[in-house]
């Protein structure tokens, strides 16, 4: 990816670049069903490939330069960088004080984040939007009021959201952090990222903006209803661009535009012609009717008007510099006084601002926010310039007051400086150069009015216009008079009709060599137009089955079907069109039949498909409170869903609804669970609710304490549990480690894989090096002791040939050796 950030995700172009999976997916049918069409010759095939390509492309062919291809041009595949999340980390923020964390495996899997309403777990949903996007979709059409209420109340002066982010091929985590001062608004603050081993540099979200608006991850519990029935255009443009629809309706628009202006030349031409003939009907001149009888046909013989013209033509050319001197024109006299005044005043104003000091202001105040950034990184610090002062919280007050003053005073500066640069500028270019045709007075006094305009100095240039414009624009009045009258002398009827003769000649022997063009371009437009909606259709119904899949593991004991999913509308009613049927009986549109539940469930069945196709860079999707409004049949359906995108994709939702995590502890789907407790004064708590290896542990020491099941039983099933809380530390540790070194998920599992023993998993976690097996029981010594190497054996053994003796201990040495081996 040579020098590009990591994060930056874009499109390429498609002239000389590349098109993305779905865009060459559409590319083929389009070749397809040029080829299967006989009707379609191969001039107007050319132009619909060429329209495809791009402007440049097109515009060759129609010149005949190049053959346009059926081959898609360059690469097929666009490369991006696949982003999991590491953590989300808050404070100051919505329902969150002081400092908190949420710690996820970057990685696919399910992640639920439980907790009551007013706990904070969607204050890290809204945080890990806000600092992704730059805004928040539960805000959007919210009073100022409701916005305000940002800050958390129980926090310090400061406030910041950041997300840690793992991105594959890079070694180490990248972190976009937002942080705002007690005096920032909400839009307000630093919005900064820092790659691994990098230093902070400040962000806009540019680097992933295309990409965050096609394929958003985010989809917040107001966003879940706003799918249905709150901004369709948006769903629309992100459907119609991540099935690569976007390149047809560019062709489409191409082809439109070429075909446009020779169009419009034709029609304006055939206009001409015939209010030449209504204008003339009445004239006598033999010349005149001629012209007009010529005019006749709608495709008169413009070799034959060419003629008539040449006959009528000065010989010595003299009626030609007689005519470019009516056309002749200056400036208004208004205008000319304008300028002058706006030179003066910006001579003026700038006067007002310039000193030496404001000529430094803009580079003492770069100096100043320089150290204001180090005093932000670093706190109170020695000067790095003077070595001698302390860049402390008062330096810092007194510098951003500095600064703003020198900010301002610079800006002050440069705008006076642009205004007078704009004025002089504007009076220069009311001066034309000196017209060839010109003769005698007028001439000399146009010269004059060149120089004026040539003057040295504002003052003197607003002084020389005003000076030399009465003096040329009465003799430019004199000049045209004589030519007038010259001109009317000569040939009071004729001469008019030979200027809108020749005018009339031209364009239409323009638009007699654009014929061809023109009529090809309709061609090809009118073929495309015809076969769009198609190809849209086609294109969207893997979309529309993958919703229809979701949809189906969604509805549960609803008899409602889903139907057709389109595209539909133009302009500000572009929207994605979703019928339904209610036992098996056409309902209609989606809105009027389906309850509160199942519009949810919809709206799930349309994001899913659109923010998990392959060409997305997110591989994470975060999900905020989708279970409202749900029955218990459509949460079971919502577990099992969450759970199968979860195979290829990081799934974090968040609910206060206790129903989805007993949904998906009963029906065995693998997860983690976070449970947020918020305390007094904000304090945000994350306990681990499904913590794997504390399930493994506690049902260890459960069955350690069941005097009922036999004693080699018993052991047997406590070693075991135990070998798999020991084995899971070390897939989490060995998945952590890897994935933030830059492997990709497939290769970390299929390393997990070849790992088949327990002594190669923990080889594994604690060396990063399946080859220093023999080292392993060393280290676990030299770490944690003795006790801990019999415990790893116990755990191996122990399974097979069961342990004896009180079990809780060694249990309780297990989970010091699973806590090790993670860290």
């Amino acid at each position: 990816m040579g020098d590009r950030s990591p994060l930056a995700f874009s499109k390429h172009d498609h002239p000389g670049g590349c098109m993305d999976k779905a865009e060459l997916g559409l590319y083929e049918l389009l070749i397809e069903r040029l080829l299967a069409d006989d009707g379609v010759d191969d001039a107007t095939s050319g132009l619909v490939l060429a329209a495809w390509s791009g402007d440049g492309a097109l515009a060759d062919a129609l010149a005949g330069r190049g053959a346009p291809t059926a081959e898609p041009p360059g690469e097929t595949e666009v490369e991006h960088p696949d982003v999991y999340l590491a953590a989300v980390r808050v404070e100051g923020f919505r329902g969150i004080g002081r400092p908190a964390t949420l710690q996820l495996a970057p990685g696919p899997g399910l992640t639920l984040v439980t907790g009551r309403n007013g706990s904070g777990k969607s204050s890290f949903a809204e945080a890990a939007e806000l600092v992704m996007t730059g805004r928040n979709e539960r805000w959007s059409g919210r009073t100022a009021v409701w916005r305000d209420g940002w800050r958390n109340l129980h926090s310090g002066d400061d406030a910041s959201v950041a997300v840690d982010l793992t991105v594959a091929g890079t070694n180490g985590t990248t972190k976009v952090q937002r942080r705002w001062a007690p005096e920032d608004k909400l839009e307000g603050g630093r919005w900064t990222r820092q790659e691994p081993k990098a230093k902070v540099q400040d962000f806009d979200g540019s680097a992933w903006g295309a990409s965050m608006q096609t394929y958003r991850p985010f989809l917040s519990y107001s966003e879940l209803g706003a799918l249905i029935d709150g901004r369709p255009t948006e769903l629309h443009d992100a459907v119609h661009d991540l099935l690569g629809l976007g390149a047809l309706t560019a062709t489409q628009t191409r082809l439109k535009a070429a075909r446009k202006p020779l169009a419009d030349r034709a029609r304006d031409a055939n206009a001409e012609r015939r209010a030449i003939r209504t204008d003339l009907a009445s004239a006598d001149d033999p010349r005149i009717v001629e012209a007009l009888a010529l005019l006749k046909s709608t495709s008169p013989d413009l070799g034959r008007i060419a003629g008539l013209l040449s006959a009528a033509e000065d010989p010595g050319g003299s009626a030609a510099g007689l005519r470019a001197v009516l056309d002749l024109r200056l400036p208004a006299a208004e205008d000319v006084r304008a300028a002058a005044e706006r030179i003066r005043a910006a001579v003026d104003a700038h006067t007002a601002v310039a000193s030496a000091e404001s000529s430094r202001a803009d580079l003492v105040a770069r100096l100043l926010r320089e150290a204001l950034h180090v005093h932000t990184d670093y706190g109170s610090t020695t000067c790095p310039l003077c070595e001698q002062g302390t860049l402390d919280d008062a330096w810092r007050a007194s510098a951003a007051t500095r600064a703003d003053q020198l900010e301002r005073s610079a800006a002050e500066v440069r705008g006076a400086t642009s205004e007078l640069e704009a004025a002089i500028a504007a009076g220069r270019s009311l001066v034309r150069s000196l017209p060839a045709v010109l003769t005698g007075r007028a001439r000399e006094t146009w010269q004059d009015w060149v120089q004026a305009g040539r003057a040295e100095g504002p003052a003197a240039l607003a002084q020389g216009l005003e000076t030399a414009h009465p003096v040329v624009a009465a003799a430019l009045v004199e000049a045209r008079t004589e030519s007038e009258a010259e001109l009317a002398r000569r040939d009071e009827v004729w001469a008019p009709v030979v200027r809108r003769l020749g005018a009339y000649h031209d364009a239409a022997a323009e638009v007699a060599a654009e014929a061809d063009a023109n009529a090809t371009l309709a061609r090809a437009e009118k073929w495309l137009a015809d076969t769009a909606t198609e190809l849209r259709s086609q294109r969207l119904a893997p979309f529309a089955e993958q919703s229809q899949h979701v949809w189906q593991a969604l509805r549960q004991q609803s008899n409602v079907g889903l139907g057709a999913v389109r595209l539909t509308g133009a302009h500000n009613q572009r929207r994605v069109a979703v019928d339904v049927s209610i036992d098996g009986v056409d309902g209609g549109a989606a809105l009027g039949v389906m309850s509160q539940g199942e519009l949810h469930a919809l709206g799930l069945a349309l994001f899913l498909p659109r923010a998990t196709v392959d060409q997305s860079p997110f591989r994470f999707i975060v999900i905020d409170d989708p279970v409202q409004a749900m029955d218990p049949a459509k949460v079971d359906g919502l577990a099992r869903v969450l759970a199968e995108v979860a195979l290829t994709r990081q799934v974090v939702v968040f609910t206060h609804d206790d129903r989805l995590a007993d949904a998906v502890r009963r029906l065995e789907l693998p997860a983690t669970i976070w449970e947020v407790v918020r305390g007094e004064q904000s304090a945000v708590e994350m306990r681990r609710s499904d913590d794997p290896i504390a399930r493994y542990l506690e049902d260890a020491k459960a069955m350690a304490s069941t005097k009922e099941l036999p004693s080699d039983i018993r052991s047997e099933l406590v070693a075991s549990c135990c070998r798999s809380a020991v084995e899971a530390a070390c897939h989490s540790k060995i998945r952590s480690v890897r994935l933030a070194a830059g492997h990709t998920h497939a290769d970390v599992e299929l390393v997990l894989k070849k790992a088949e023993t327990t002594n190669k998993k923990a080889t594994l976690a604690v060396f990063n090096d399946p080859k220093r097996g023999s080292d392993l029981l060393g280290r676990i010594r030299s770490g944690l002791g003795p006790g801990a190497v019999d415990a790893f054996q116990m755990c191996k053994q122990g399974a097979h040939k069961g342990l004896v003796g009180d079990l809780h201990p060694f249990v309780k040495d297990v989970k010091k050796l699973a806590e090790w081996l993670q860290k």
